[in-house]
Order: structure tokens, then sequence, then C-alpha cells
């Protein structure tokens, strides 16, 4: 049986500018050249440290202007003597504050600030000495109208109505990646390009369409000029055209969490308020072809992008998808990956990209509203070292833009199913089988004694009669302008099998088609995984008296652009022997539109990826001369520790904005005019 939080993992595969603030030199002393002061060689207060350069007051983040100090002198100096004092302690005097007996002097000695403070304050004519600190404006809260809820931004420990995963709803205040306070420094990304390789993007949405790269001029992935270049923002490499425009809504919501427009009283805010998403198309509605995303990753490094998104993976290695990723490394290009929902421990499981090793990628698990790693995220717990997955981000109950997803179920006790077929001794019934906690809706046949004897301890099971043909189905009416339309099923079967081909003597079948009636007759089958055989069949039945069980979904392609969508099943048993029958559950029709306002909640480790990306692309974006290497290990020191994931993660840590951005290197020579 396949849980409800099961279904969720499955739709979410389907897939100066130092702070605008410019200080100018005041009214500059003559320095008249006196001895420096011999250094104090005494090692600083780590205390002292603390109080002028640890993170501290105002959220920790307090700053200062490199290479300035304030000085206040004891009372009994003019202010003549307290600039001759102030020259004679290796300083220049650049501004007295007469009123308050303070001086703003620049350090000559070289020593750094700390130095410098602690040595100035053990003069007995001074007060006090402190750096020049900066004080910044806070960022307010953007007027983005979904703003309140998107806690991995800022957690106020706020209840989510209708979420989508509700363990830890609401969470914990401050359990965020601090983006407000990174807002400080910078919220503009558009000097760094993100591709985001997934299913494709809505590049009119509202929340979307002013942050889309420029494709004018691009080049292919092999780095020839496209005829009519890239019009829409990147590149379709599922229909090898350039229209990424996104089926299913995936890539849109990824795009959205690392670069929605912020403050236009619309939507939701990204990490970058401002941005540049390159939209490249490799996920189809059956999943991504291999070559597609190699080729998406060369056309995204190709056309500049400094940050790629990949919020997909698989269990299995490729050498082509490590050339591609090597070819991002050997150009300087981050990559972001999404570490799987699969609630997997990679020491013992495989899931790509993920696992591998090279220095310019990032693997994310999920991180709920308190900071607790979601109960689908895969996470690692090898030794810390041979980790795979690195760090966690917010990764459920993520609203972004999406389309209008419609959900379907076609349970309440499935009693608006048809039945036809022959053999009405035993007909397809809807029922609630089970007791307590093993109790579950179902379309069955012949009845829940099957259900009952495999997961609720029954004791006799009911066999179907021989020469039987039954089916059931419904019809759902569903919008014309829905781009994707899917299935999501459990099918239980026990039909006797056969040593050849279609392999079932007695067999169950799925089947769908656009019209309102029976889909067995006309309609077109559906292939299910057979895990006991390792194919994929259009027949049910048991092997060597082992169940056919399969929890899938399918792409619903004869039902997209209709109004109209019916899915059956059939049991079918000879004249020969009797066998027990099937059951169906956990059927969901799911229909996606594409939409310019719509937003949504989603789960997953695809959009905890996004938090990172448009971390690393506030951190380029801003320090244009970092390398991806400098850029992780910026992510790296600025994470919180997370004991949820400290044993499960290679470095333990939830991203945190705020640390990253301020743990950038100092900016030299500032100045400040006076107003």
């Amino acid at each position: 049986m396949i849980s409800k939080k099961q279904k969720k993992i499955f739709k979410q595969r389907q897939l100066g500018a130092v702070l605008g603030l410019t200080l100018a030199s005041l009214f500059a002393t003559t320095l008249v050249a006196r001895p420096q002061p011999a250094r104090d060689n005494r090692p600083v207060d780590p205390d002292s440290l603390k109080r002028y350069s640890s993170l501290e007051q105002a959220k920790s983040q307090q700053r200062y202007v490199p290479g300035e100090v304030i000085v206040k002198y004891k009372p009994g100096l003019t202010d003549n003597a307290q600039v001759a004092r102030t020259n004679g302690l290796g300083l220049q005097s650049s501004l007295q504050i007469s009123r308050l007996k303070a001086v703003k002097a620049r350090i000559l000695t070289g020593e750094t600030v700390e130095e410098a403070v602690e040595r100035l304050r053990k003069d007995p004519m001074v007060e006090y000495a402190e750096p020049n600190y900066l004080y910044q404006k806070f960022a307010p809260a953007p007027n983005d109208t979904h703003w309140g809820k998107l806690w991995g931004l800022e957690n106020t420990g706020q209840f989510l109505s209708s979420p989508s995963y509700t363990t830890n709803n609401p969470g914990t205040s401050g359990k965020d990646i601090d983006i407000l306070n990174a807002w400080d420094v910078t919220s503009d990304c558009s000097a760094t390009t993100v591709a985001v390789i997934d299913t494709g993007v809505n590049y009119s949405h509202e929340d979307l369409s002013a942050n889309m790269w420029d494709g004018t001029g691009c080049v292919d992935e092999n780095g020839t000029t496209v005829s009519g270049g890239c019009p829409n923002h990147g590149w379709d490499y599922v229909d090898d055209d350039n229209d990424p425009t996104d089926e299913e809504g995936h890539g849109s919501h990824v795009a959205a969490t690392i670069g929605a427009v912020g403050n236009n009283n619309k939507g939701i805010s990204g990490v970058c308020q401002t941005a540049d998403i390159m939209a490249v198309r490799v996920i189809g509605h059956e999943g991504a072809a291999l070559d597609d995303i190699a080729q998406g990753i060369q056309f995204a490094v190709r056309n500049g992008a400094k940050v790629i998104n990949l919020s997909l993976g698989g269990g299995s290695t490729s050498s082509l998808m490590e050339d591609a990723i090597d070819y991002a490394e050997s150009n300087d290009v981050v990559v972001i990956i999404a570490a799987g929902n699969s609630n997997l421990d990679l020491a013992s499981n495989n899931i790509y990209p993920c696992e591998l090793t090279n220095s310019n990628i990032l693997c994310v698990a999920a991180l709920d509203q308190d900071f607790e790693r979601a109960s689908f995220s895969n996470y690692d717990t090898s030794s810390q070292s041979s980790r795979s997955v690195d760090l966690g981000a917010p990764g459920t109950n993520i609203m972004s833009a999406y389309g209008n997803e419609t959900v379907l179920s076609g349970s309440g006790a499935y009693t608006s199913w048809l039945t036809a077929g022959t053999g009405a001794a035993a007909n397809w019934l809807s029922s609630t089988c089970g007791d307590g906690a093993e109790s579950q809706e179902m379309l069955t046949v012949p009845d829940c004694t099957l259900y009952e004897v495999v997961f609720d301890d029954g004791s006799t099971v009911t066999t179907m009669p021989s020469s039987t043909d039954r089916r059931t189905y419904r019809n759902f009416s569903i919008s014309s302008s829905a781009t994707h339309v899917s299935l999501f099923h459990t099918v239980f079967a026990y039909g006797e099998d056969r040593f050849t081909a279609p392999y079932c003597w007695d067999y169950t079948r799925a089947a769908y088609s656009d019209s309102m009636g029976d889909p067995i007759s006309g309609g077109t089958f559906l292939q299910l995984p057979d895990y006991n055989r390792g194919q994929y069949t259009t027949h049910f039945c048991e092997d060597e008296d082992t169940p056919f069980l399969a929890s899938s979904s399918h792409y619903l392609e004869d039902c997209v652009g209709s109004t109209n969508c019916t899915v059956g099943y059939q049991v079918y048993s000879d004249s020969y022997s009797n066998h027990p029958g099937a059951f169906v559950t956990d059927i969901t029709l799911t229909t996606w539109a594409p939409s310019n306002t719509a937003y949504s909640y989603l789960d997953g480790t695809s959009m905890a990826a996004p938090h990172v990306a448009g971390l690393a692309a506030l951190l380029r974006a801003y320090n244009p001369d970092y390398s991806a290497a400098d850029t992780i290990q910026k992510i790296i020191d600025g994470g919180e520790s997370s004991t949820d994931i400290s044993s499960t993660t290679k470095y333990g840590v939830s991203i945190n904005a705020d640390n990253s951005m301020r743990d950038l290197d100092q900016v030299t020579g500032v100045t400040a005019t006076l107003q």
C-alpha cells in the first residue's frame, strides 16, 4: 500500500556596491610625522574581539568601516589637543565630533581595527575607542502578497493553512535562511545568470517575466550561434526548439524560488529579488533523457550561466553525466543538485548526480519548518568525508509560482465507478477493506479477502470464478487547457502466471481514453512496472506465487486537450483454474494547466535545491571575483549547525544567507561625504 505521503512525493517527481553606501573623506588634517608607537605584542582579548567583530548586536551583523576608528578622550583636552594626541597615536584625524568630544581617525600603523582599538583603550587619556561601525537600514519584509507563506525565507512560526506537508506546521521562529538580513547587503542577482535545467519555465508568469534571461545572440550546446537566437529565454531539449515553456509546473516552481520578482505587490519573492533566469527544458512528461540533460548543461555553460540548478536525479551513474558536470566544473560553474525524495540512505543506495564528487557541486537535503529532515528526503550515513548529501535547506510547504493544478481523486469509497463485462457473479466493488489502521478505500474484485489476507491478518481468500471478464471505469471531466494529465494508482493483482509472454493466463489490465465509454474497449492500455519479472507489462499477474504490486504514474497523452478522461480496469480469468482477483487503490488523476498568476505549495528536495542556487547567485553577483569553489565554501561556512542532519549530511548545516553574505571580504578604501 502506498501512503498519501508517497503520492505527494510522486507529484513532486513529475516532474554596491557594498550597501549602496559610499563613504568619502571628510576634513583631512595634515599628518605630522611622528614616531609610531611600538606594537603591543600581547594577544588580543577574545572577548574584546567578540565585541567588535562577532555577530551579536543587530542579529550579530555589525560591520565597520575598514581602517577607521572612533576615539573619545576624557574631559580636559581642547579640540586642538585632541587632534594632536590622535596624530601622535599613529592615526590621522579626519573628523572631529566636537559636541561628543570624539574623533574619527584613520589607522596609519598597519594594525587591524581590532588591534588599534585594543591599543587605544590603554591610553590614559582615552575614555573609549571602537571601530567606526556601519549601521544599515534593516530590509523590511517585501510587499509580495504571499510573503507570509514563505517560511523558508522568514519563519515567524506561522501556521500554513492547507499545507502539503503537515509535520512541524507551524514550525519554529527563526528556522529560515535569514534572507532579510542578507538583503541588507544585496537582493540583486541579475549580474549572475542562473540556469534552471528542469521541465522548462513559464516565462510569462507575473513573478518571473521581468527576471528572465535575454537569449539574444545565444549559442547551442556546441557553441554555434543559433539562428534567430533564443527569444523565449532558453532552449527546449525535449522538443528540440527554442520554446522551453513549462508544461508541468515543476521548473517554474524552482525558478521562482530562485528569482521571483520581489517587492512587486504580487505573489512571492525569490531568494534573488532581481535575477537572470535561463530556462532549459530537459524533463518531458515521461522524465528526462540523459542526453538532454547533458546538452542542457552544455547549453547553460556555453551561454554564460554561473549557477545551475538540477532538481532531478536517478539511480544509475553515467559517464555522460559526469562529463557534463566536469565541463561545468572546468568553466567555473556552480551546480546545485537535489538529493532525492525516496527517504534513502545513500550509504547503501545510489542517486546521481548527487553522488558525483566534483568540487563545484552541492547536494541538498530537504528540511521542514522546524529544520528537521523531511521524512521523504534522502540522506547519507557514510563516514563524514564520504557523504554525498552536503547540507539542508527549506523543502516542505514551499510556496512558489506554479499553475492551475487539479487533483481528481477516484476515491470517496469509489462509489461513482461504473461496471461492465461478462461473468457478473464476481464484480468490482467499491469498498473499505481492512480494520482500523489497516483500512483502505479501494476498488476490489471479487471482495476484500485478498487485501485482508495480505495486509490485515485475514485467513481465507475468495477466488475468481472461471470465464470472467469484469471491468470498472470512471470518466473525469477535465480542462481542455491542461498541458499535463497524469494518473497515479496502486494495483495489486493475483492471476495465474505462465512462462511465456504475456506471462499471464489470468490477469488484470488498466486502460484510459479521452471518450466517456469503457476504455478497455478501444482505449490505450497502460504499461506498469512488473518488479517480479523486471519489465513493463500491460498484463498483471503473480509470478511463482508472488503477487503483482505496482504503485506507478502515467502521462495520459490522449487526454491532453480533451474535456474528458476515462480510466478503467479489467480482471480476466479463463476457464481453466481459479485464482484470487485484484484490487486498485490510491487512484488520483491530476491535471496541470499553465497560469501566469497561480502559486502552490510543493514539497521536495527539488524545492530545497533552489534556495541554495539562489544564495549561490547572490554571492557571485555581489562578488564577481568569486570562483565556484569560493562560492560553495561561503555557503558551507555560513551554514548554521542543524542537529537533525548532523550525522546524515556532510557538513551538518542548514544554509544561512545572511551569514554567507556577511562573511564576504570587506571592501577597502571606503569614504563618506557629509550631506
